[in-house]
C-alpha cells in the first residue's frame, strides 16, 4: 500500500505538483520581465535592460561600493537621465537639481520632491531634521536649530574651531616632520572633535562606533531598490532578527549621545552651540523629548564631522597631484598672511579667493554626499521629462561633476574654473551642499573649517604625498560616505624653506 494514498498524493502527483509550480514561477518571471520592460510606465526611459528588469543590479552595485562609477558610464551612454532599477531614474543635470530640490514646497509652479523610504530611522529612534519627510515637521525642525548655525552663532563658535585646528596644527608639527601621517584619519579627529564641542558640549571619541554604523546603514538601504525586500527587513527590524551586534552598535552609540547629553542639559555651556534654541525651548527633557534630541545631535555629529574631513582629504589629495595649484595657493596664503594669528575666518573668506576657488574644485571632484539622495516624484517633470507619480528621482552629485556635458576636462584638477567668468561649464550642476528647502544647514560651518584648516597647514608646511601609487579615484568605495584609503602626507615647516 502506498504511502502517499491516504492524502491522495502519488510520486507522480508530486512531480506533477512540482513541475507546475516551477513552471508558475517561469511564467509569473516571464510576464514580470515583459511588464517592466514594455509596458511599466518607466519604460520610454533609457537605460540597460538588466536594470530595468530587477532591482538587483542596482542594490549588487550598491552594495560593491562602486555604484558611482557605473552610473556613470550609464550617463555616459544613455545621456542625462537613465533608469537604474525597475521604479528609479538617475539624473544628472543642472535642471534637474532645480526640478527636484529646488522649489520650496507648496510652490505653485512645481509639485514638491519629498523624501521617501530610504530616510526612515532605524525601527526605535525618532525622526530627525534630514529622516523627516513633512515639510511642516521639517521646517519646524530646522527652525529650533537654524539659530546655532546663523552667522552670529558662527561668529561666537569660531574661537572654539580655531582651538581644534590650532590643536592639528600642533600635532602635525610634532609627529609628522619626520615620518608620514594618515592625515585621512587625523581630518577626522580634527572634525569630530569641532563638532563634538558644539553639538554635545565637548569633544568625544566615538568615531569608530560612527563608522560601524555607517556600514550597517549602508547595507540596509540597498533594500530600497525592492519594496518587498524593503517590507522583509523591516519587519525582520522590528522583531530583532539581524545579528545581535547591529542592535549592540546603535544602542552603545544612543547610551552614548544620551551620557553626553545628559551632561549638556545639567551643566550647559556659556556660548551658542548648535542645541540651544532646542533646549531653550523646554525646561524639562525626559522621556520621548529627550530621545527627539539626541536624534538631532547624534544627526548633527555625522553629518557635520566625516563630510568635512571627506572633503580635507580629497583636497589635498587633490593638491598633492597638482604641483600647479598647490605651488598658487600657497603662494596666495603666505602673502595674505605675514603671521600665522591673522588666519581668521573673515580674513580666509575675504583675501583668499584661490582658495575658495580650490575647496569649490575639490567639492566638485570629491562630494563627501556623492551618491544620489533619492526623492519621490508627484507626477512632474524634471530636465524636461515627465516623470510619473512614485517613481523614485536622484541626481548624483558625483555624476554630474564628472560627466563631460556639464565640465570640460571632468577628472583634472582646475580651480580656476570657479573664476573664469567666461568658462562654459555649467557650474550649477555641482551642488555638494544641495539647494532648496534641505539646503545643507552646516555649510557656512564647514566651509569656515575647510578654510582655517587649509590656509593654516599651507601657511606652515609644505605638504608631500609618500604613496606615489595611490589613485584616489580608484581607491575609494562609496557606501552614502565615502570609505577613503590611508593619505600618508609628510610635513616640512615653510620657514626651513622660505628662509
Amino acid at each position: 500500500m502506498a504511502v502517499f494514498e491516504p492524502s491522495g498524493l502519488t510520486p507522480d502527483s508530486l512531480v506533477s505538483l512540482g513541475l507546475w509550480t516551477l513552471g508558475s514561477a517561469v511564467v509569473s518571471s516571464l510576464i514580470f520581465c515583459i511588464y517592466n520592460l514594455w509596458l511599466h510606465p518607466l519604460s520610454k526611459f533609457p537605460g540597460p535592460k538588466i536594470a530595468a528588469i530587477a532591482p538587483f543590479w542596482a542594490m549588487r552595485h550598491w552594495l560593491s561600493g562602486d555604484n558611482l562609477w557605473r552610473i556613470k558610464e550609464l550617463h555616459q551612454r544613455y545621456g542625462p537621465v537613465v533608469r537604474i532599477s525597475p521604479n528609479q531614474l538617475s539624473f544628472c543635470s543642472s535642471a534637474s537639481w532645480k526640478d527636484i530640490h529646488g522649489h520650496k514646497p507648496g510652490s505653485a509652479h512645481h509639485k514638491t520632491f519629498l523624501k521617501g523610504s530610504f530616510y526612515e530611522p532605524f525601527p526605535e529612534d525618532l525622526h530627525q531634521i534630514v529622516s523627516e519627510s513633512d515639510p511642516g515637521r521639517h521646517a519646524a525642525m530646522r527652525k529650533s536649530l537654524s539659530h546655532g548655525f546663523s552667522a552670529s552663532a558662527l561668529g561666537s563658535q569660531e574661537d572654539r574651531v580655531q582651538y581644534f585646528v590650532n590643536l592639528l596644527i600642533t600635532q602635525i608639527g610634532r609627529r609628522y616632520t619626520r615620518a608620514p601621517g594618515d592625515m585621512s584619519k587625523w581630518y577626522n579627529y580634527a572634525t569630530f572633535d569641532v563638532i563634538g564641542e558644539l553639538a554635545f558640549g565637548e569633544s568625544h571619541y566615538w568615531i569608530d562606533i560612527l563608522f560601524a554604523s555607517i556600514k550597517n546603514m549602508n547595507f540596509m538601504r540597498s533594500f530600497e531598490y525592492s519594496p518587498f525586500l524593503r517590507s522583509i527587513l523591516r519587519a525582520a527590524l522590528d522583531m530583532k532578527l539581524l545579528p545581535a551586534r547591529v542592535y549592540a552598535l546603535r544602542a552603545k552609540m544612543n547610551n552614548y549621545a544620551s551620557e553626553k547629553l545628559t551632561q549638556r542639559l545639567t551643566s550647559p555651556p556659556t556660548r551658542v552651540d548648535f542645541l540651544q534654541r532646542m533646549i531653550s525651548e523646554r525646561k524639562e527633557w525626559t522621556g520621548l523629548e529627550f530621545e527627539k534630541l539626541r536624534s538631532q545631535a547624534i544627526l548633527l555629529t555625522v553629518a557635520g564631522s566625516e563630510t568635512t574631513a571627506t572633503a580635507l582629504s580629497g583636497i589635498t589629495y587633490y593638491l598633492c597631484r597638482n604641483p600647479r595649484v598647490y605651488s598658487k595657493l600657497t603662494t596666495e596664503i603666505r602673502t595674505a598672511f605675514t603671521d600665522y594669528d591673522q588666519i581668521t575666518g573673515r580674513a580666509t573668506e575675504v583675501n583668499l579667493p584661490y582658495l575658495k576657488a580650490v575647496i569649490d574644485e575639490g567639492l566638485r571632484l570629491y562630494p563627501p554626499i556623492a551618491a544620489g539622495l533619492p526623492r519621490i516624484s508627484p507626477g512632474e517633470t524634471v530636465d524636461g521629462w515627465y516623470v510619473p507619480k512614485g517613481t523614485i528621482v536622484s541626481v548624483n552629485p558625483w555624476v554630474a561633476g564628472h560627466i563631460e556635458m556639464n565640465f570640460h576636462d571632468p577628472f583634472d584638477f582646475i580651480p580656476e574654473r570657479w573664476l573664469d567668468p567666461e568658462c562654459k561649464d555649467d557650474r550649477a550642476a555641482s551642488q555638494p551642499f544641495l539647494l532648496g528647502s534641505r539646503v545643507c544647514l552646516g555649510r557656512h560651518l564647514a566651509l569656515l573649517e575647510l578654510r582655517l584648516i587649509l590656509a593654516k597647514i599651507l601657511w606652515s608646511f609644505d605638504m608631500e604625498l609618500q604613496d606615489d601609487d595611490l589613485d584616489w579615484d580608484q581607491a575609494n568605495k562609496n557606501y552614502v560616505f565615502w570609505e577613503k584609503p590611508a593619505l600618508p602626507i609628510l610635513f616640512k615647516r615653510a620657514r626651513d624653506i622660505t628662509q
